[in-house]
């Protein structure tokens, strides 16, 4: 899981900048809708970079007890 969670983050965040690319080309927002359209695309974006640090951490949590001593 951490593999595909590191694999697809860089599209995911392509996604995110392309999107806020066709909203400024379509001018389908306003100048303050489109400030909101841009935080709400840059949060979603940072959704992906927590899941993939979230899943290394737990990815070296299981590691660290495979490797550790069994009393």
């Amino acid at each position: 899981m951490t593999l595909v969670a590191f694999v697809t983050l860089p599209v995911e965040i392509d996604a995110s900048r392309r999107a806020l690319a066709w909203l400024e080309g379509t001018s389908i927002t306003s100048d303050a809708t489109h400030r909101k359209a841009q935080d709400a695309l840059k949060w979603a974006a940072y959704t992906y970079v927590v899941a993939a640090l979230a899943s290394l951490a737990s990815l070296l949590y299981f590691l660290a007890m495979m490797g550790g001593r069994r009393d």
